[in-house]
């Protein structure tokens, strides 16, 4: 009996040993920081937005892209020749210009400056509360368009952190602009279209404005931004939003503030 229960333990033992070692959980897969992030956007987006979608965070994209909001409008509001771009603006609303030809001289110049110092006001303004405002109100229609036409589970919030990241390469359009203001003679700075990345820049300056628009929506920079848009989409829900779905999602949108921004400016043209 004592052999028996002797070789019994040898038995067990020996099935013991041959068992498989457990194998161990797959750590966690480390997050990129808001810098690696910022710059994975630009060189490496597809497993940046990857990253993005596991761990949303929308804090550093805004903080980049008010400081570049900043540093525009105030290189704008400081070296462009205001009195000009009011009087070319006025110049393409025919009932305001109307207007303004009737007045005496000195009534004219009043109103010139008056509106050109209101509008350098505004883009003081412009550059504290743009960007957010933008995002906001861009979120809510990306999460419109990609939920209930695309069908993809995404929620405001990281609909919100995508276009945050996805709008970077505006920023970067942004630093151009303030460089090309800061060396531009200041009655050719064009505020609306400050940097020649877009066929509008190459429209002659009396141009009505719903001629202006359609061609300053084909921007260089602006493709680009749709293109990131869509490859965080996809990265949020590959199944239901895979990357030509996404992209022409995107597009879609797109050419429709096009048409509407267009129209805006053709009824007050």
């Amino acid at each position: 009996m004592l052999s028996a229960a002797i070789a019994n333990l040898f038995v067990v033992g020996a099935s013991m040993a041959t068992l498989p070692s457990p194998v161990p959980a797959p750590e966690p897969r480390a997050s990129l920081s808001p810098i690696a992030r910022i710059f994975g956007v630009f060189f490496s987006p597809k497993a940046t937005f990857e990253d993005i979608v596991r761990k949303p965070d929308w804090v550093a994209p805004l903080i980049v892209l008010f400081l570049t909001g900043m540093l525009l409008n105030v290189a704008l509001a400081t070296h462009a020749n205001w009195i000009e771009v009011i009087k070319e603006q006025i110049g393409k609303n025919k009932m305001a210009a109307s207007q303004i030809e009737n007045m005496d001289p000195a009534k004219r110049d009043a109103v010139y400056e008056r509106a050109a110092s209101q509008t350098k006001t505004i883009r003081y303004v412009r550059g504290v509360i743009g960007w957010p405002l933008a995002l906001l109100f861009g979120a809510l229609l990306y999460f419109g368009v990609y939920r209930l036409i695309g069908g993809g589970r995404v929620s405001f919030l990281l609909s919100f952190v995508i276009l945050a990241f996805a709008s970077l390469p505006m920023g970067l359009r942004e630093i151009l602009g303030s460089i090309v203001a800061l060396l531009k003679d200041p009655s050719a700075i064009d505020p609306e279209n400050y940097l020649a990345s877009n066929p509008a820049a190459l429209l002659p300056p009396d141009t009505p404005a719903w001629q202006i628009v359609p061609l300053a929506f084909l921007d260089v920079f602006a493709i680009w931004v749709l293109v990131l848009v869509a490859v965080g989409f996809t990265a949020a829900d590959p199944k239901k939003l895979p990357f030509g779905k996404s992209l022409g999602l995107a597009i879609g949108l797109h050419v429709a503030l096009m048409f509407f921004f267009t129209a805006i400016a053709w009824v007050f043209s």
